[in-house]
């Protein structure tokens, strides 16, 4: 899939860089047939070098079509714009249909539409599971 992140050259600008980041920031990435696929929202986010940025109490959403797939929190993490890829050893909190997971330390890959929770790890499930365990 071809992402594009909408505004993460904001987050290159010399400038923010300099006067500690910008506020308030959203970065959407589209796939092929440009429709909105994810989109990462920040409290702050902080250039570093080679489309790397620092974000400060993350929000990241996954769609499926128009509607909400999947609703990813930490308090910090580590974005690479080139490549769609986020990492943290902070706490997450993932929320999608029917589950509810949590843990510490992670990493998402917007190329594969994944999510890896490194320890802590705990998931409720509001689903039935009926005839699975029999």
């Amino acid at each position: 899939m071809l992402f594009v992140a909408i505004g993460a050259v904001a987050w290159a600008n010399v400038e923010n860089a300099r006067l500690g980041g910008a506020e308030n920031i959203a970065v959407p990435g589209f796939g092929e047939d440009g429709l909105r696929i994810w989109e990462m929202r920040a409290f702050q986010a902080i250039p570093l070098a080679h489309g790397v940025v620092d974000a400060k109490d993350l929000l990241l959403t996954t769609f499926s079509g128009p509607k909400v797939e999947t609703i990813l929190k930490s308090p910090n993490a580590r974005f690479r714009t080139e490549d769609g890829h986020a990492s943290s050893d902070s706490r997450i909190q993932v929320t999608g249909p029917g589950y509810e997971i949590s843990g510490k330390g992670w990493e998402w890959d917007s190329n594969r539409s994944r999510i890896q929770i490194r320890a802590h790890v705990k998931a409720v499930f509001n689903e039935k599971f009926d005839g699975l365990f029999k």
